[in-house]
């Protein structure tokens, strides 16, 4: 999954890259508890979450590979685009 922010104040686009693994990696109960230990309630809302569901929309993603999920561009040339 790719991010672009694109700005008149910054002189380059920022570029965020999240690789599928990465987002699988994200999707473990384990991993999320850990990362997310100082938040308060997250553990409850972390037990709810199905980690299979979650596995299998990443799989998913895949086979859309390149589709833009958002596309917009601001009246102040603020431009974002998600591509999977």
């Amino acid at each position: 999954m790719r991010i672009k922010v694109v700005t008149k104040g910054l002189a380059f686009p920022i570029r965020i890259v999240l690789p599928y693994g990465l987002l699988t990696l994200f999707a473990s109960k384990t991993v999320l508890k850990a990362l997310l230990k100082n938040v308060a309630e997250a553990e409850e809302i972390i037990d709810q979450l199905d980690s299979r569901v979650i596995k299998e929309t990443v799989k998913q993603f895949k086979e859309f590979k390149g589709t833009e999920l958002v596309s917009f561009k601001t009246k102040d040339g603020t431009e974002l685009k998600i591509i999977l």
